[in-house]
């Protein structure tokens, strides 16, 4: 065989390597038709942060989750011990504070709840980075933690939760509930059954990054569980809120908000159905 095509042969396969490399994650998100995104981390500054405490009736919290991490968080503590608390897991969001304090504020609409957010490994003023495996098991120890540290019972505690927060709050919720500790609510606000964050979009070019399964965590679940998810959702499909509806079965009610895109957070019927199902389901 000659040198050239000895030499066109080996680029051939070097070609065509390259293209199969290039081209597996594409196909995989094609096959399986699940969306990704990128991790929206970033700093907040000391001030910023100061003022999200100063507002009244909040202060700031602090959970170390390893030797070297520790994750930051705001919490409203209520006059009556025995009031409900509401805790939330944000969603890919680079303002998780301010987001989740403006949010419970106006689920709490002047009641007196106990209200609680912390930031993920990586986001605002939260040390570390984030993956599938530490975000699940910090929403258990933020669960833990806030039962533990403010003497809350476990049927005081609801959870709300938002897009990739899902996930979190499934896992926190459904190991609480393997350890006798079963909360009270959760709502479920533009969830993911299944979404993959990369940390930038080239290396999603060339490899599956970190994989986000809600659907697996559901069966340890128990009810009452509320999904909400927008009609007009474009960033995380209506399809995977029925997904997530269809595991649950009976254990929970699915609501599609007419018109609504994927920021529920700010929608006024969204935010009524949270505070409908925290009052429905406070025993007291």
């Amino acid at each position: 065989m000659k040198l050239w095509s000895v030499v066109g042969l080996a680029l051939a396969i070097v070609g065509a390597l390259v293209v199969a490399v290039l081209g597996r994650p594409y196909l995989q998100r094609r096959v399986r038709h699940r969306p990704w995104f990128t991790y929206s981390c970033s700093p907040l500054g000391a001030a910023d942060y100061a003022a999200l405490v100063a507002r009244p009736g909040w202060s700031k919290a602090m959970l170390q989750v390893s030797n070297t991490v520790s994750l930051n968080g705001l919490i409203r503590r209520p006059v009556n011990h025995e009031a409900p608390w509401l805790l939330f897991f944000p969603g890919n969001d680079a303002t998780q504070l301010a987001g989740g304090q403006t949010f419970l504020e106006r689920v709490r609409s002047g009641r007196d709840w106990g209200l609680a957010v912390f930031a993920y490994r990586g986001y605002d003023s939260s040390g570390g980075w984030p993956s599938p495996n530490d975000l699940a098991t910090d929403g258990v120890k933020i669960v833990e933690n806030l039962l533990q540290s403010e003497n809350i019972k476990p049927a005081q505690l609801h959870v709300a939760a938002f897009s990739l927060g899902g996930y979190v709050a499934a896992y926190a919720v459904g190991r609480a509930t393997m350890t006798n500790s079963r909360l009270a609510s959760l709502s479920l606000l533009s969830s993911v059954s299944e979404a993959e964050m990369v940390r930038s979009a080239l290396i999603a070019r060339v490899a599956i990054c970190d994989v986000y399964q809600t659907l697996p965590l559901l069966d340890a679940v128990p009810e009452p569980v509320l999904i909400l998810h927008g009609g007009a959702d474009v960033t995380v499909d209506v399809s995977q809120g029925r997904s997530i509806a269809a595991r649950l079965s009976n254990r929970a009610k699915f609501k599609i908000v007419p018109g609504a895109e994927h920021s529920l957070l700010e929608n006024e019927t969204a935010i009524d159905a949270v505070r409908e199902m925290v009052e429905s389901s406070n025993p007291h």
